[in-house]
């Protein structure tokens, strides 16, 4: 009972933040910049316990993925061109964040996988090798250490082939 009521409540929360989104859409740049940012944090507030169903925390993980793939939208359409280089930097860094989550991702690494479009870990986790070397600069050492933070038996890219 008490894992419906937590259910419930993560589905109202997800509800009410994609009104919030659709409500902004067609609003500037500012304020959907804006929206998104705070739907990003409350999405990031919302605790979602393991002891939930599988399929609770994947939908709560498609929201997240969501949202950054309507911030990276945003972003390429031009709706940060108001803003200086350090301001689009920060709108960058804040929605690619989740990505410094991965063992070898610091903030210049994912904000560059952010811009290819690799904006979740699970995107990363089922991407091609060749996927990662368009990614620019993204080196041969920087592949390998992300393929080998996100699951076991990958090889070793940085290594020439024979």
């Amino acid at each position: 009972m008490e894992d419906d009521a937590r259910i419930i409540a993560l589905l109202q929360a997800i509800r009410e933040l994609h009104q919030e989104i659709e409500h902004a859409e067609g609003a500037d740049a500012e304020t959907r910049r804006h929206v998104l940012s705070m739907a990003r944090v409350r999405l990031a507030t919302l605790e979602v316990p393991d002891s939930l169903p599988e399929t609770v925390r994947e939908g709560v993980n498609r929201a997240h993925r969501h949202l950054a793939e309507l911030a990276l939208a945003l972003y390429r359409e031009g709706g940060c061109d108001d803003l200086d280089e350090a301001a689009r930097q920060s709108y960058l860094d804040e929605h690619a964040e989740p990505l410094t989550a991965i063992a070898g991702i610091g903030p210049t690494l994912a904000r560059r996988l952010f811009l290819h479009g690799l904006v979740s870990h699970e995107q990363l986790e089922t991407v091609e090798e060749a996927t990662l070397a368009r990614v620019p600069g993204l080196n041969a050492g920087h592949r390998a250490r992300i393929l080998r933070a996100l699951g076991p038996g990958e090889t070793d890219l940085a290594s020439p082939n024979p």
